[in-house]
């Protein structure tokens, strides 16, 4: 997935996936959330 097609499902710019992907900006739980619904996929696991 580019990050264009990652920003589109996310209702995001581009560019703030950029500056995700490179470090210059944070991860919030509410990014994280939606990454994972973008992606389909869970993030983070907790095992017990």
């Amino acid at each position: 997935m580019t990050q264009k097609e990652l920003a589109a499902k996310m209702g995001k710019r581009e560019s703030e996936i950029s500056k995700w992907l490179t470090g210059r900006h944070n991860f919030t739980t509410n990014t994280i959330a939606g990454i994972s619904s973008a992606l389909g996929e869970p993030i983070i696991l907790i095992a017990k």
